[in-house]
């Protein structure tokens, strides 16, 4: 029985010694203190400017429209994003630059895809999300909206 207790003994004592240096070492590691990425906020743009986002040719294409633009605004630019019939992302890009106009207007804003002449268009188009940047010598302004079509 002893040759049984001896042994057992050790072990135990072995696991015991061993628990006890491993969460020694646990409580050891500093936490780094995790703080957030400060996000910067812009303002929204004046009630007196006006935004419109007209559908064209069957939904094929967009007409974006900006009145009442401030004379500090040197340049404005503009994404769309919309999910097609198939729920894919999709997207366009551009950058109005003014030279003090107060009104704009993009009508070459195409919902597909053209090259050397051809369009290849995205189909069931519902909404669109457009954000444009003001940007200004006071300094940049946004706005947004979703366009039902």
């Amino acid at each position: 029985m002893k040759k049984i207790i001896i042994p057992a003994g050790l072990f135990f004592l072995i696991l015991i010694a061993s628990i006890l240096f491993l969460s020694r070492f646990k409580n050891n590691k500093q936490e780094v203190p995790v703080s957030p990425t400060p996000t910067r906020v812009l303002p929204t743009i004046s009630d007196d400017i006006k935004v419109e986002l007209t559908p064209q040719n069957n939904n094929r294409a967009v007409v974006l429209r900006v009145s009442g633009i401030p004379a500090d605004v040197e340049s404005i630019e503009y994404e769309l994003t919309y999910l097609t019939g198939n729920n894919l992302p999709r997207g366009v890009l551009g950058k109005i630059i003014l030279s003090g106009q107060k009104d704009v207007e993009r009508n070459d804003i195409v919902l597909g895809t053209c090259s050397s002449g051809k369009c290849v268009y995205d189909s069931a188009v519902e909404s669109i999300d457009l954000s444009l940047k003001f940007n200004a010598k006071s300094g940049v302004s946004v706005y947004w909206n979703t366009y039902k079509l």
